[in-house]
């Protein structure tokens, strides 16, 4: 007699492992997926912040809830320096004629106002056309009165017996506008403060081809100053070299320049 051996497996108790397995296998997967979800959330936390941060920044009035604002900005503009004559220097008549022989003396003057914006002022110079300062005839150039011989200020027009000279001198309604070399104390020029005493003028001086600057204003003209240029022309009696009868000219130039 023999035996047959049979196996017999529980089906029930392998389902459950499997189920076991199944389950334990879904929790992995689902820890899995949530760091992964954390992970994003977490990145996208973090460039939400930074988004906010630079909205802050570059936006405040907006992030503030400003209900204003303000911005200042300016507006700028250049004036230069300009000068120029209100009143410009006429020709001059010198009175009265004098004789060739006899002599004399003879005055003239002429009269110029600068306006200027400048800080700082302005200058005028004065400039013979003639190197020696002489006023030459008309009719003939070897015709000349010649030039005074000064050639700084002389606080009287002396001239030389038997000699003839011409020369000028300035003097402003602004005292502190005239050089000082024409200034005078009343007997010396190139002291003090006057420049004209009983309306006659005083310091004369030579003019030349070389500029001399006869104004110096250290203001802009808010009132401007009229300045005024006095010519005088002296013959001695009898003079050597003789003058010869003729119409003498003298031309000048006067250059205003801002300081």
């Amino acid at each position: 007699m023999s035996f047959q051996r049979t196996a017999f497996v529980d089906k029930g108790s392998s389902l459950k492992r499997g189920v076991s397995v199944g389950r334990s296998l879904i929790n992995i997967y689902q820890l899995i997926f949530m760091k992964k979800l954390l992970s994003s959330l977490n990145y996208a936390v973090l460039g939400l912040g930074v988004l906010c941060m630079m909205f802050i920044t570059f936006e405040p009035a907006i992030s503030l809830g400003a209900t204003s604002d303000q911005r200042q900005f300016t507006i700028s503009q250049t004036v230069s320096k300009e000068v120029a004559f209100s009143t410009s220097p006429s020709n001059v008549t010198m009175s009265p004629s004098l004789g060739g022989l006899t002599g004399g003396t003879s005055t003239g003057e002429t009269q110029f106002v600068v306006t200027t914006n400048s800080l700082t002022g302005y200058t005028v110079t004065i400039m013979a056309s003639s190197t020696t300062g002489a006023m030459q005839g008309t009719a003939s150039t070897t015709n000349y009165i010649p030039g005074y011989t000064a050639t700084s200020p002389d606080y009287d027009m002396t001239v030389a017996a038997n000699k003839a000279a011409f020369a000028y001198t300035i003097q402003s309604s602004s005292t502190a506008d005239v050089t000082q070399m024409f200034r005078n104390s009343g007997s010396t020029c190139n002291s003090g403060t006057d420049h004209a005493i009983a309306s006659f003028y005083h310091c004369w001086i030579q003019a030349t081809s070389t500029a001399v600057t006869i104004i110096n204003r250290s203001l802009p003209t808010t009132v401007p100053a009229t300045s005024t240029i006095a010519f005088m022309v002296k013959i001695n009696s009898n003079p050597n070299p003789i003058i010869p009868n003729d119409t003498y000219i003298a031309t000048t130039t006067l250059t205003a320049t801002v300081n």
